[in-house]
């Protein structure tokens, strides 16, 4: 029988990995990929993550930072194909939580971090305080923080779903 927790993971899995027009989970993990890789003017855009003389993005929050898009694209694929079509021994596993609450903590680092950047960014001319890279930046931010919000939420229901069924 299908429990409410397993369709609550299933829909939160689904929008976590498509996209927000579509209204999958999933999705807002490939629009954050998208802005991330071409959201300065068709350009790389980053994360950002530390402030010098030359406002150069830090190279090792960007790594970061590609790792969690890409890794957890590929980790909510898996768990979604693995509720799709596996059996219900995975309900009895509690992989599933230990990586919703590492994603929650990434996704929430990640665009804080993003958030933290771009809100202090000046354009290279005038003084502009307002730029289409700098919009495009606190959109991934706000992205990967409500993306962490929703991996949260699929922690909670992996949880309830771990302790009703061990």
């Amino acid at each position: 029988m299908v429990s409410a927790e397993t369709i609550g993971s299933i829909f939160i899995k689904v929008f976590k990995v498509v996209s927000i027009q579509i209204q999958y989970e999933s999705v807002i993990n490939i629009v954050v990929l998208i802005i991330y890789r071409t959201g300065y003017g068709g350009d790389f855009l980053g994360i950002g993550g530390t402030w010098n003389l030359n406002e150069e993005k830090s190279p090792d929050a960007e790594i970061v930072a590609s790792g969690v898009f890409v890794g957890f694209i590929i980790y909510t694929g898996v768990q979604l194909l693995t509720f799709g079509f596996g059996t219900t021994k995975h309900k009895y596993e509690l992989s599933d939580t230990i990586m919703n609450v590492v994603g929650t903590f990434m996704w929430v680092a990640v665009g804080g971090t993003a958030l933290h950047y771009w809100h202090g960014y000046l354009a290279e001319h005038d003084f502009e305080n307002i730029t289409s890279e700098r919009t495009a930046g606190l959109a991934l931010g706000a992205l990967c923080v409500i993306n962490g919000a929703l991996y949260l939420a699929d922690s909670v229901l992996a949880f309830i779903h771990y302790t009703k069924y061990a």
